[in-house]
Parts: structure tokens; C-alpha cells; sequence
């Protein structure tokens, strides 16, 4: 072998070593560096109930549409939906505290798909600056629910036409109808809102009351408007006159900006009668939706069901997204629950909150734990479908 080939083969050699040596430096001083230097954002700890902060939405559950009589997915199945209703943003400008991801974690551990958050068109005006983050108050509370695998329905529930001081401090009152303003001010900006968001539900007026069909329909100047201070002395009522909007016009409206969200329109006799809709009162158009609310009244019986709201269920996407029972019993809502699953009617309970058979209440403690009995055979009534 020549001399000088032997030279260039050491000194290849000599260079391969000290590659060697170098890459083998490296891997030590990687193997000992802190994992934090690989990456310098710190990985933040498991968030407990108390620091949970407010989800992001995140497509958990599919959009929604209405078929028939007959909700469907995305992917065209049916869909039961099953929940209660989450109130206070409708009497306190900032909730009862209860609208976090964990809250809505725990309904949809009973089983429900649905919850239905109660508003308040005053508090979302603002009249007077009163109640400025209630829009962020609203938002986070739809996101949580989402981010929990839940449809969301809003619920226009108090509305305040007179604006008076107790209006702007308590939400506002329950009238026979929408106005045309504040009502109509607050779908209009929820409607722009939610527009591609087919997993939010508009409850377009929770519980018309004292009015004809006509009214109901047509809207028209209200007069001597009885509007019901709740939660404070028996039958406290604000008399007034007022333009009311029409069913069919608040549709259209909302319809007009978003075209595919479902809306849900209540009923005479407080949300309750649906007969006017086989009499020629049924709106035109379609994800429309008719809510029916039977609690254990004199004139709200099984008796009357078939007539006040089953017929109508026969033609029509009937949803009942309230009802239930002020004897703390289990016996009306029994019999509710199994005439809604036998008319494939979806139904919302009366309430998730925590207190006694005057709510009535659904909760014994905010945890979860359902109240007994009521609570306890709703939960039941809700694993036993599993939506």
C-alpha cells in the first residue's frame, strides 16, 4: 500500500473518531438537560371544579335539524333530547354561579343531552348600564355547555316592555308577549351570534299567557298587558300597554339571519296549549318546533294532554322543555314522561337547581346529588333513555 494512501486513511479514520467523540458529547448533555428546556411553556396542572376555567367551544355534539316530527343529526338520526332547565340568568344579572364546565359535566352524567338556559331580554338590553357583562356571562355559559357534550337552548323568559327600577335590577317580568323592542333586540343579536352554530336552540318566548291565537300569531297592541312580578308577593302584577311582535313575524325575523337554527315557540295558557296549530295558527317554514310546559295544574291533567298537546305532536315537532310536579311526588311526572316517550316527544325537566318542591328542584346539593324523590326518579327516567 502506498504511503501516501495510508496517510489519507488515517487521517479519515482520525476524522470519524472525533465525530464519533462529538455526537456522543451531545447525546450525554441532551440526556442530562431538565425536560422543561425542551420545551418552554410549563404544562399547567389538572384544573380542579373550583379553578375550571371557561371552555372554548369545541364541536361535541353534531348540529341538529328537525325532520318531520323528528329531530336528526347530521348524519340523519333521530335525536331524544333530554335535560332540564338551568335557570337564574333571567332574575340575577351574573347567574347563580352555576354555569361552569362542571355544572354542565354533572347534567350530562345523569344522562341528559340538552340544557336550557333562561334569559332575560332587560338584563341583556342593559338599560342604565345595569348588568354590563351579561353578554360574556351568556357566552360562557353556552361554551361550558357545549364543551360538556350538550345542545344549548336559550330561553327568552323575562322580558320588561315597561322598564321600570325593578325591571332593571331584577330581569324584568313575565308578559303575555314579546315586545318589539328589547325582545326583538336581543334575537337579533343572538341570532348574528349563533348563526352557524346549529347545536344552540332559540326558545323564542318561553310561556305566552292571557292572549288569543290571533295575538298570538299577528301580535298587535296589548293592552292592560298583565305582566307577573315572579318571586315576590303572591300575584304581584305590572299592568301596561305595549306593542307586541306576532309569533309568525318574531320568526321571520330571527329566520331572516339565521336560516337553519331550530326555534322553538310556546304555546297559549303559559307554554302550555298547542290545539290553535291544527286549527290554521301552525307557522310556515321549517325547523320550527312547538313547546308545550305541563305542570301538575287543575286544567293540566293527563286528561287534557291528548287534546292540548298530543293531537298536535301527531302533525308537528312538539318538544314538552318544561314540566313538572309541586308535590315533591313522582306520580305527574311518571305519567308525563311515559306519554312523551309514547308520542316520541323530546322533554326538559323543571329544575336544575337546588332547593324544595316549590322550584320544583331536581338537585339536592350542587354536586349532583338528586333531590328524593323527585330528582332521584327524573335521573332514573333520564339513564334509562340514554340519549
Amino acid at each position: 500500500m502506498p504511503q501516501q494512501q495510508r496517510q489519507g486513511q488515517l487521517v479519515t479514520v482520525a476524522m470519524g473518531l472525533l465525530a464519533v467523540l462529538i455526537f456522543v458529547g451531545i447525546a450525554r448533555a441532551v440526556a442530562h438537560t431538565p425536560a422543561r428546556a425542551k420545551n418552554t411553556t410549563p404544562i399547567a396542572p389538572a384544573a380542579t371544579v373550583s379553578t375550571m376555567p371557561t371552555a372554548t367551544p369545541t364541536p361535541v355534539v353534531p348540529a341538529l335539524a328537525v325532520q318531520g316530527t323528528q329531530f336528526v343529526n347530521a348524519q340523519g338520526q333521530t335525536v331524544t333530547l333530554v335535560g332540564a332547565t338551568r335557570q337564574s340568568l333571567e332574575y340575577l344579572c351574573s347567574g347563580d354561579g352555576h354555569f361552569n364546565l362542571a355544572d354542565f359535566q354533572a347534567m350530562r352524567a345523569w344522562g341528559m343531552n340538552v340544557v336550557r338556559i333562561t334569559l332575560s331580554s332587560e338584563f341583556w338590553g342593559g338599560a342604565g348600564g345595569f348588568c354590563p357583562n351579561y353578554h360574556q356571562t351568556v357566552a360562557e355559559a353556552v361554551n361550558n355547555a357545549e364543551a360538556a357534550g350538550l345542545y344549548v337552548i336559550l330561553a327568552l323568559q323575562w322580558d320588561a316592555p315597561f322598564d321600570t327600577s325593578h325591571d332593571r335590577t331584577n330581569g324584568g317580568v313575565q308578559c303575555p308577549m314579546p315586545d318589539d323592542q328589547k325582545d326583538v333586540a336581543m334575537w337579533r343579536d343572538l341570532a348574528t351570534i349563533y348563526h352557524s352554530d346549529q347545536r344552540v336552540l332559540f326558545d323564542l318566548f318561553s310561556e305566552p299567557h292571557d292572549v288569543s291565537w290571533n295575538m298570538w300569531l299577528n301580535g298587535g297592541i296589548i293592552t292592560n298587558a298583565q305582566c307577573y312580578i315572579i318571586g315576590q308577593q303572591s300575584n304581584a302584577i305590572e299592568y301596561g300597554t305595549y306593542q307586541a311582535i306576532g309569533m309568525r313575524d318574531l320568526v321571520a325575523l330571527v329566520r331572516s339571519i339565521t336560516p337553519y337554527t331550530i326555534l322553538i315557540v310556546g304555546g297559549l295558557s303559559w307554554g302550555y296549549d298547542l290545539s290553535g296549530l291544527d286549527q290554521g295558527y301552525a307557522l310556515s317554514g321549517s325547523n320550527i318546533v312547538y313547546s308545550t310546559h305541563p305542570f301538575n295544574y287543575a286544567t293540566k291533567q293527563p286528561a287534557n294532554w291528548q287534546n292540548d298537546f298530543g293531537d298536535a305532536a301527531q302533525h308537528f315537532p312538539v318538544i314538552a322543555d318544561e314540566f313538572g310536579s309541586y308535590d315533591c311526588g313522582t306520580s305527574y311526572i311518571g305519567a308525563a314522561i311515559a306519554y312523551f316517550n309514547a308520542h316520541h316527544i323530546s322533554w326538559l325537566a323543571w329544575a336544575w337547581n337546588v332547593g324544595g318542591c316549590g322550584g320544583p328542584s331536581l338537585l339536592a346539593d350542587w354536586s349532583g346529588t338528586p333531590s328524593q324523590p323527585y330528582g332521584a326518579f327524573l335521573r332514573q327516567q333520564m339513564m334509562a333513555i340514554k340519549p
